[in-house]
């Protein structure tokens, strides 16, 4: 049908950032690619692509034919996949959004005992801290920790990580203990985030407006930071734990703590899944529940 022609030069060409690139993939020519863009284009009465001499760019009816058609595309794979019968051997990549020490340390080995499992099966695994677009940039799951924001995704809870705040001893004995929230406005703050800590104060859930000349995202810069003495960190309590057995920080404000912080694993619409990433889910939850 005419419907599908050009479908997949097009979907080659939006994984492959270019008409070159995607031919080659295709094992083509570039104007064989160009052709049978050119041609979907003047059936949907659209640009999808905006050419320059220099780069290809998807104009957003681009972007959103792209994201329809990996939906679909995934769908037409599973739908084979279940005809041959791999349903009961799956295969394919899996590519996951990540971020975090914990991710890397705990998380990983597990996938690396599912891929055993499952050698047909392939993951890619790309750590950042931004909030990707699951659909749109083609992610089967992603591994989150803090709250998450209200959105159209399912979100599992892979495991509790509260957090909490440590010091110093040396930092202590400068600036004195720490016995409220209400005092860190007289502290140096050492933050993952922009600068509001929550509490439990009195049963209610408090947030605090806080400041320091030390922030970021990773976990052991702020370790880093506390161990030198330079002021109050704000972490997971999983990161602080081993430092705390050492003798090298204390905890503080522990009876303020929140408990509503975890890990989750986060994904797109169940129904569109496909099976090997719904295995991997299953896996990783299991494996999180057993001691």
């Amino acid at each position: 049908m005419v419907i599908w022609q050009g479908l997949e030069v097009f979907l080659a060409v939006v994984e492959q950032g270019s008409f070159s690139k995607a031919a080659e993939k295709l094992e083509t020519s570039t104007s064989y690619v160009s052709r049978q863009i050119q041609q979907l284009e003047k059936r949907l009465g659209t640009t999808l692509i905006q050419r320059t001499t220099r780069s290809q760019n998807l104009t957003d009816a681009g972007r959103q034919y792209a994201t329809k058609l990996k939906v679909i595309q995934q769908e037409l794979i599973d739908a084979t996949n279940h005809v041959q019968g791999v349903q009961n051997t799956p295969k394919g990549q899996i590519k996951i959004a990540a971020a975090g020490e914990f991710v890397a340390n705990h998380v990983t080995p597990r996938i690396a005992e599912f891929i055993k499992v499952y050698p047909e099966v392939s993951v890619d695994i790309d750590f950042n801290n931004r909030n990707v677009d699951l659909v749109e940039e083609g992610f089967d799951l992603a591994i989150r920790f803090g709250l998450l924001q209200d959105s159209n995704l399912i979100a599992r809870k892979l495991c509790p990580r509260p957090m909490t705040w440590v010091v110093s001893k040396g930092y202590q004995n400068i600036h004195g203990n720490i016995r409220h929230p209400y005092e860190l406005c007289q502290h140096n703050c050492l933050s993952a985030s922009q600068g509001r800590w929550r509490f439990n104060i009195c049963d209610q859930i408090e947030e605090i407006k806080v400041a320091g000349n030390w922030r970021s995202n990773n976990s052991f810069a702020l370790i880093n930071a506390c161990l030198a003495g330079l002021g109050v960190a704000h972490l997971a309590k999983d990161i602080a734990q081993p430092y705390v057995d050492q003798g090298k920080l204390e905890y503080v404000l522990e009876s303020f703590q929140v408990n509503d912080g975890a890990t989750w694993l986060v994904y797109p619409r169940r129904d569109l899944m496909p099976y090997r990433v719904r295995l991997l889910i299953e896996f990783l939850i299991d494996s999180f529940a057993t001691p």
